[in-house]
């Protein structure tokens, strides 16, 4: 028999893992974004310059390639990974969770690429 603690702390895993599945297709449009600013001359915006870094760092961006990334991105309960590091570069950075307050709901960062994400699901 489960006690309440084991109910919701896999309960909170579930809405993390729920959080961050949907986050992936946005990471995925954050691409698209960067790829046709960069190629549009707009080399300024936050997307664009996201994948100039990518690129930079010897990843080479390609919108198949973060659509396979964002398609594929699946989380472990306990082993939850940066949603944005997956898409773009194709490495699991793991997220550092920080409790929730009255001003702000649970979050968990990205130590790597700084991208924040609430476990919340509104």
């Amino acid at each position: 028999m489960n006690s309440p603690a084991a109910e919701i702390d896999s309960t909170l895993e579930e809405l993390r893992i729920a959080a961050l599945v949907r986050q992936a297709p946005l990471e995925f449009a954050r691409v698209v974004y960067g790829l046709n600013d960069r190629a549009n001359g707009r080399a300024g915006t936050m997307a664009a310059e996201d994948v100039a870094r990518t690129v930079r760092q010897g990843v080479p961006v390609t919108r198949e390639r973060a659509e396979q990334r964002a398609r594929a991105f699946l989380p472990l309960a306990g082993q939850e990974h940066c949603p944005r590091c997956w898409v773009f570069h194709g490495i699991k950075s793991p997220l550092h969770y920080r409790e929730g307050t009255d001003e702000r709901p649970e979050c968990g960062g990205c130590k790597v690429c700084g991208a924040e994400y609430a476990t919340t699901l509104d």
